[in-house]
């Protein structure tokens, strides 16, 4: 019709009514009249059907009028981000209104991620913490713990489905429906079969390691090895004397440049606030780091192997040889371990021990230079256990 444009968007339906430079849209969002002088980019619009809101101007449209949910969240670089459930930015006043109305969570939020940001360093620090005590007994994998499948419940044909020719495709459905049960519950037995067999092998394993049989013994120290969460990339290797009553473990440390570099505080103005630690504290947390490390492996052997009476633990680092500019292993931590010195330890006060402290009591080698990096030093051999 003359004068009668229909306007179809993503929002839906709307209907304009009038010329191009003053019309009447009747539309889900309301009624409003629209007024324009062609050439000059000059507008006006306003809302019929309730009064025009000073704010709604200022706003631009969206200003209080944002009803939608809001989503909170807090960047890597502890920014404060408040977006709409599509991460879309929101209007300042928006944001500002949801900082006003919230303030006490989202300081809560602040505070939560400033705590998993310095997590990270303080799971460097206290690597030796979860070290289980002598006679501990290893934790072997649960029970399987999967619901079986079940097949969904199969409606009989009606008298309107057969009057509707609905039947045929009715039992078509249940067909593939039983038949996708079947091939569900077959994988499901087969993954708790195998999970059920390898949690026997590994209790059975752990028996007879602490009866002193070699070969359990080393699948035992394998599996509780590999199982370890290092706060960050560990490798530890071993090989037993010939009387399986000592052993020797080697331990790929982590690198330094893999030690936590700052901290974040949430002061209460909206954001966090990072703070960069020195130079010389970050070397001493990487010295922490090597020691707990170290002291984390004896401690797993000790309580996991009855009959290991020594364990030989040396740590060994990357570096870079600036003669010939290869990768080069530098041993930087040697200590030979007693059971008995291990056992004078006190587990319920892990807190207080000193990692460091611990292994040089033993008589640890190892050595820093001025600005407390460890200097190459010549490990202990498998001699020392005899």
């Amino acid at each position: 019709m003359p004068g009668v444009r229909l306007n179809i968007s993503r929002s839906g339906v709307s209907t304009s009514i009038g010329p191009r430079g003053l019309s009447m849209t009747m539309g889900r969002n309301g009624t409003y009249l629209n007024a324009a002088i062609p050439g000059t980019g000059l507008s006006y619009r306003e809302r019929l059907d309730r009064p025009s809101r000073t704010n709604e101007a200022q706003d631009g449209g969206a200003g209080g009028g944002h009803s939608g949910q809001v989503k909170i969240k807090v960047s890597d670089d502890g920014c404060l981000l408040i977006t709409d459930m599509d991460d879309n930015e929101l209007p300042p006043v928006i944001v500002k209104r949801v900082k006003s109305e919230n303030a006490r969570p989202i300081q809560d939020l602040l505070e939560k991620a400033a705590e998993k940001i310095n997590r990270d360093l303080d799971d460097c620090l206290g690597v030796h913490l979860p070290t289980p005590r002598p006679g501990s007994q290893p934790v072997i994998p649960g029970p399987f713990s999967i619901d079986a499948p079940w097949l969904p419940a199969q409606q009989a044909p009606g008298l309107m489905d057969r009057m509707l020719l609905r039947s045929a495709k009715m039992e078509r459905d249940a067909e593939t429906a039983e038949a996708q049960y079947r091939q569900d519950l077959n994988v499901w037995q087969a993954t708790r079969d195998a999970h059920e067999f390898e949690r026997a092998e590994i209790e059975k394993s752990f028996r007879l390691a602490a009866r002193g049989f070699s070969a359990h013994m080393e699948k035992a120290l394998d599996y509780v090895l590999s199982g370890i969460a290092w706060p960050k990339q560990t490798q530890v290797s071993y090989e037993f004397s010939q009387d399986v009553t000592g052993v020797a473990l080697d331990v790929d440390l982590p690198d330094e440049r893999d030690v936590p570099r700052r901290i974040a505080e949430a002061r209460g103005n909206g954001k966090l606030t990072f703070k960069n630690r020195t130079e010389a504290q970050v070397r001493r947390d990487f010295v922490a780091l090597c020691y707990g490390s170290l002291f984390r492996v004896v401690g797993e052997v000790l309580a996991l192997l009855p009959g290991i009476q020594k364990v030989l633990v040396s740590g060994y680092i990357q570096r870079d040889n600036p003669a010939n500019g290869t990768i080069e292993d530098h041993y930087v931590i040697s200590a030979l371990v007693t059971r008995p010195e291990w056992d004078a330890l006190d587990f319920n006060r892990l807190e207080a021990i000193d990692p460091a402290s611990t292994l040089k009591s033993c008589g640890a080698l190892a050595k820093l230079d001025r600005s407390a990096r460890f200097v190459e030093i010549t490990p202990m051999d498998m001699t020392a256990l005899n």
